[in-house]
């Protein structure tokens, strides 16, 4: 009973308001509301341009990392193994989806399992195996390394990143 009470008086006073707020905006001279337009413009596109910077323009994240271990099969072939790494890498460069690539050289040359590390990470799947599978540059160079290393590749995703972002736009 209470419920059905406060409906009618609350609607009642809204229509208050709005004959009031309609009764003092009447009142308001041009200069007056062109202010009161600007700051409610104001208002509205601050709103919008945060609703298009969160969502629409959200900065997408990569998640595709390929690591890959390279043994170079006699240390007399190490020259020729980083020419045609660097090669590769360049070449991985300039595709569509590259974002970085981060090598490692063992230290301990004699007792480590590997004696390169290389993380390359591409924004998606599709862009990796795309140059993987289709370029025949990188199937060249697939073979150069192949007489100088052997290599395994493994891919990895981000499950937790807890690194420090500064975004300056």
């Amino acid at each position: 009973a209470r419920l059905r009470d406060a409906a009618p008086a609350g609607m009642a006073r809204i229509l208050r308001m709005i004959d009031n707020t309609r009764a003092w905006y009447g009142d308001l001279n041009v200069g007056e509301k062109g202010l009161l337009a600007m700051a409610v413009g104001m208002y509205a596109g601050t709103a919008y341009g945060t609703y298009v910077r969160r969502y629409k323009y959200h900065l997408p994240e990569s998640d595709y990392l390929v690591a890959t271990t390279y043994t170079v099969l006699d240390e007399s072939k190490k020259k020729a193994f980083e020419t045609a790494w660097s090669d590769a890498a360049r070449l991985a460069q300039r595709q569509p989806g590259y974002e970085w690539t981060k090598t490692y050289k063992a230290l301990d040359w004699e007792d480590s399992p590997f004696h390169y590390v290389s993380f390359r990470m591409w924004n998606e799947e599709d862009s990796y195996k795309r140059f993987a599978t289709h370029d025949p540059t990188w199937k060249e160079l697939n073979k150069r390394l192949a007489e100088v290393c052997t290599q395994e590749n493994a891919v990895y995703r981000v499950i937790v990143d807890d690194s420090v972002r500064r975004i300056i736009e």
